[in-house]
């Protein structure tokens, strides 16, 4: 039974350390296909601080966020909007759409009977 044990864990251990990121060859997740080999874990040693330097840049960027949920690192990111109007002038397109509020394709609440009318044939 030890004898047996032993073999076992001496063979989980030999297929373990073809998946370590410090070879370039990995056991795939296909069983059909054996061995990958992945080019990216082949030299190319960073350092840990030029590590933490990347994940700092890629934070202040906006970068993480994608690469952290799989997209590329060559994800092309959106520009957050430019804030261009000052909040008194943003309140006062907010009561003038309360006023006399127009769907986008028109429309507009006449209230009562009327309804919903078209925007564009009112005087």
């Amino acid at each position: 039974m030890k004898v047996r044990n032993a073999i076992i864990v001496a063979g989980l251990a030999a297929v373990a350390t073809t998946s370590f990121a410090s070879s370039a060859y990995h056991t795939s997740p296909v069983q059909e296909e054996g061995a990958v080999f992945a080019p990216g874990h082949v030299g190319g040693n960073l350092s840990r601080e030029a590590v933490r330097n990347e994940v700092l840049a890629a934070q202040k960027d906006g970068s993480l966020y994608w690469i952290s949920r799989g997209f590329p690192a060559s994800y092309p990111l959106v520009k957050g909007p430019t804030l261009n109007k000052s909040r008194a002038q943003v309140m006062q397109e907010l009561q003038a759409a309360n006023e006399r509020p127009v769907t986008i394709d028109g429309m507009r609440d006449m209230g009562g009977e009327a309804g919903w009318v078209d925007a564009r044939q009112l005087p």
